[in-house]
């Protein structure tokens, strides 16, 4: 397993520390560099369309934000806001829409300003790849660090009814919808509490699996190594942690072409 490649905008000492902010960073720099030019072009034998004027934002604010170090889910946001901003404009939409909207994605993507993970569903097919990981015995306990909407948790506590099955969600949204999930459908075996997975204590679970991004995983797999008891089973979708090649990595069969990296403690 090799090491990612250093990122350009790491190597000039910059650093993600707050992703929200350096999203709008990339969005306002080249929006008044932008705006300059034109102002510079500007003639009334110059017309340059909207498409275009949008279009280029877009794709300034997608290079800006990547060298500033903002993950690669950020490059399809920057390009599609501009012009998403000035459709939106255009419906004369009320003011409280936006507010609602602003609310809306706050409590859905709120580990995104912090920890710097967005909001990644496990999909079906690694439901059943991950339960075909647990113990045979069907007893034991697996967390969820992180766990969305509670998908993996319901088919789990299905499926596994001798596992102590547990989730753990800071996005307020998710753990609201994973909590309505399993009230829904109750079962015994199944927990989902708010919190931060940094406050989770691992030491007692059989299988820790998370989908989170590249970020937080080194300090991840530290807090797993450090507090998860001899054989059991880190277990993180698509992301590695560099320096630490996984034990196994399992190729899934989905349009993901999902990986699951395994380490045994």
């Amino acid at each position: 397993m090799t090491d990612a490649p250093e990122h350009p905008g790491l190597s000039k000492g910059l650093k993600p520390y707050a992703p929200l902010g350096v999203a709008i960073i990339s969005q306002v720099i080249p929006a008044v560099l932008l705006l300059l030019t034109l102002r510079y072009l500007s003639s009334d034998d110059i017309k340059i369309p909207l498409f275009v004027v949008l279009s280029v934002q877009g794709a300034a604010a997608a290079l800006f934000g990547w060298f500033l170090g903002l993950p690669k889910w950020w490059i399809p946001v920057h390009l599609i806001l501009p012009a998403a901003l000035v459709g939106s404009l255009s419906l004369a939409l009320p003011s409280w829409a936006y507010l609602v909207a602003f609310v809306g994605l706050v409590l859905v993507f709120w580990n995104s300003a912090g920890d710097r993970v967005p909001l990644y569903l496990t999909n079906k097919t690694t439901w059943s790849a991950i339960e075909r990981l647990l113990a045979p015995d069907d007893t034991g306990r697996f967390i969820d660090l992180g766990c969305g909407v509670g998908g993996l948790l319901k088919h789990l506590a299905d499926t596994k009814q001798g596992y102590q099955i547990e989730g753990i969600e800071s996005a307020p949204l998710p753990y609201i919808i994973s909590r309505l999930r399993m009230a829904l459908s109750p079962h015994l075996n199944a927990t989902i509490r708010y919190g931060s997975l940094w406050n989770a204590n691992l030491s007692d679970y059989d299988i820790v699996y998370c989908f989170l991004s590249p970020a937080p995983m080194p300090k991840l797999y530290e807090k797993a190594v450090t507090e998860m008891k001899a054989g059991s089973l880190f277990i993180s979708n698509s992301f590695d942690v560099p320096n630490h090649p996984a034990n196994e990595i399992i190729q899934l069969e989905d349009t993901r072409q999902t990986r699951l990296h395994i380490w045994r403690m």
